[in-house]
């Protein structure tokens, strides 16, 4: 239930931001991991082989974290949602019959950022040294049904689909949107279909077609008509529209700019109730909000509980030490006091 969406500043610069929506309690935490740390309770234990910042969760992140969303040293910036109906896990031994090493779902985030220099890597290197198992992990008592995003410092977006049998599907995503199932290829399809509905577009409906922004003289009616609801298909439709038809932002914009369009699709508590057979149902909210500006490694996030937001600078990766270093980024709100100013220059105390 989590909606990720990429901006290109007039400068040229990536930006990224995505939603946490979830129905259950876990632990989080801003991470510093270093080369060479290992992750002792991953299925098959590894070594991260890259300096990694990001966000992890767990039920218990000093036992066993794995990366939510992150960037490395080589500006790979992306993360992980949820991927529920459409995910196909395999049998541990059918991965080793092909020498693959063998994750749980929500591993993967963290075995790429944690191994690939660039897209073209994850592209030529994942299907060959991975497989997710269907054996059961610590987090809900399942290999957690994930797949993934990624971008790097030009903007190029690709998405990562365990949609195959031992295998990934890997698409080229040109409207720097997602969200969870169904498959990123009906989402795109679905997108076109809307925006030839609302627009004067036609499309071919071929999977790596443009989508463009919408100019400020192209006609179209927006989101009018538009699903408000929560599902996975509607998100990526409010955030997609969002998107394309924002204003161009300047470097020190983008990430609020970011921001604000995913207030779009954020879940206020209450809003998404999901039927549990065997409790009350579950209320699912976004639980934190992050972004990333790919270009200096910053990391900015915020909570539902204190929209205050925090940064972690990703430094020198050579002063963080050899073990994993946890930055709380979760408190209470706070408030800052009105500031008494009864004389202002002319634009100062203009938004």
């Amino acid at each position: 239930m989590c909606t990720g969406i990429e901006m290109i500043s007039r400068q040229g610069n990536a930006f990224w931001g995505r939603t946490q929506d979830f129905e259950q309690h876990f632990e989080y935490s801003g991470v510093k991991i270093p080369k060479g740390y290992e992750f002792k309770e991953a299925y098959t234990p590894f070594k991260s082989e890259l300096n990694v910042m990001g966000i992890v969760w767990a039920n218990d992140i000093h036992k066993s974290p794995v990366l939510l969303d992150g960037i490395n040293d080589y500006g790979i910036c992306g993360g992980s949602f949820y991927f529920d109906h459409f995910y196909k896990y395999a049998p541990t031994k059918e991965i080793h019959a092909q020498n693959k090493v063998a994750i749980r779902g929500e591993e993967l985030c963290t075995w790429i950022l944690t191994h690939y220099k660039s897209l073209n890597d994850i592209v030529n290197n994942l299907e060959h040294d991975v497989g997710i198992t269907n054996e059961i992990g610590p987090m809900m008592g399942m290999s957690v049904p994930q797949h993934c995003v990624f971008q790097d410092e030009t903007g190029r977006e690709i998405v990562i689909e365990p949609s195959v049998s031992n295998g990934f599907r890997i698409f080229e995503n040109p409207v720097g949107v997602f969200t969870n199932a169904p498959t990123f290829d009906w989402h795109l399809t679905n997108l076109k279909n809307w925006l030839e509905k609302t627009s004067l577009r036609t499309y071919s409906y071929k999977v790596n077609e443009p989508v463009n922004n919408f100019s400020l003289d192209e006609l179209t009616s927006g989101l009018v008509g538009i699903p408000s609801d929560y599902k996975p298909e509607s998100r990526f439709l409010r955030a997609a529209y969002s998107k394309l038809l924002s204003i161009e932002v300047d470097d020190n914009e983008a990430l609020n700019q970011i921001f604000q369009l995913l207030t779009a699709v954020n879940t206020p508590k209450g809003s998404l109730r999901i039927h549990n057979d065997d409790k009350e149902n579950l209320v699912a909210w976004t639980q934190y909000t992050s972004g990333y500006d790919i270009k200096n490694k910053d990391l900015y996030a915020f909570t539902y509980d204190n929209r205050n937001l925090r940064i972690l600078n990703y430094g020198d990766p050579t002063e963080w030490g050899s073990d994993i270093r946890y930055f709380s980024f979760i408190s209470k709100q706070t408030a800052e006091p009105f500031t008494e100013k009864n004389v202002w220059s002319a634009g100062d105390n203009t938004i």
